[in-house]
């Protein structure tokens, strides 16, 4: 575990670094704790598209780390954030009720031509009829935006289908690819930089996913530190199967197999398109990092 010096800002994923489901892991409020009382910022920065950002910060706050709105970034803010810098964007969104309703100035009337399809977690029953929507407005020429392209979710109750499979659906119909806006995408890593003011050589990502927290963050220059809870947690510390998978394209630049071997300062760097992918540290948990940082 080699220290990182001179971190000004911590980006710390939820899912499987914080908590598991509902459920927060050990370690994780204390050190936060901890990161705030170093005069470390902290930002929040997760795929999660179930639900609104105020959703999370409520989560947060009941597993008692105080949290701020600001501080909790997803893939939906990035979306908002490009979406009002358009002219007149009339989006398709396959998200549920409470998404939609923080997407409801940019929504397309009924019959109205959409100019974009974002695709969000489908737990929330998304429809045949839906899916074929989106299918016929990217065939029309809307643009295809993706939160995420995960493949597996992991709840309280196990393993559940994730985003990345409608994703993917879609890009075969229609023969296109997404825009990714969530990890490891660089325009989310550097929304959070661009929101803290922080260069990325004084930031530091932390997270259990290899593709979307290790190898995300470096294309963009931050320092990356792989957690072994969460995705990085299955047998011999290989990552649970998560990413785009066999066969399929990939959509995000520097994507690695989220089922490769977690890399260890003693095993061989993780490949991607980019180059290796190799986490500058690896921790047990989260108690593990404010040590990591002083």
């Amino acid at each position: 575990m080699a220290e990182l010096p001179d971190v000004a800002l911590a980006l710390v994923d939820l899912d499987g670094t914080i908590y598991v489901g509902t459920r927060p892991l050990p370690g994780a409020v204390e050190a936060m704790a901890r990161l705030r009382d170093l005069g470390v910022m902290v930002r929040f920065v997760t795929n999660t598209d179930s639900v609104t950002p105020d959703v999370l910060v409520d989560r947060l706050r009941g597993m008692g780390i105080p949290v701020t709105a600001d501080e909790v970034l997803t893939p939906v803010v990035l979306a908002l954030q490009l979406l009002s810098e358009l002219p007149a964007p009339r989006l398709l969104a396959l998200a549920s009720p409470g998404i939609r309703d923080l997407l409801a100035e940019f929504l397309a009337a009924p019959g109205e031509p959409a100019t974009h399809v974002l695709v969000c977690d489908p737990s929330y029953g998304a429809s045949y009829e839906e899916l074929d929507a989106a299918f016929h407005a990217v065939r029309d020429g809307a643009e295809l935006l993706a939160t995420h392209v995960g493949r597996i979710a992991r709840r309280d109750d196990g393993e559940h289908l994730d985003t990345g499979g409608f994703v993917r659906l879609l890009e075969y119909a229609t023969g296109t690819r997404a825009r990714v806006l969530g990890k490891p995408s660089p325009d989310f890593f550097r929304l959070a930089l661009d929101a803290t003011g922080v260069p990325p050589e004084r930031a530091v990502m932390v997270g259990d996913d290899l593709a979307a927290d290790v190898a995300g963050a470096q294309q963009v220059g931050i320092r990356a530190v792989l957690i072994r809870t969460g995705k990085a947690s299955g047998p011999h510390g290989r990552p649970r199967s998560t990413g785009p998978g066999p066969g399929a394209p990939a959509a995000e630049a520097g994507a690695v197999r989220s089922d490769t071997p977690a890399a260890r300062p003693d095993t061989p760097a993780v490949r991607s398109d980019t180059g290796a992918a190799r986490p500058d540290a690896v921790i047990e948990g989260l108690g593990d990092l404010p040590g990591l940082l002083q």
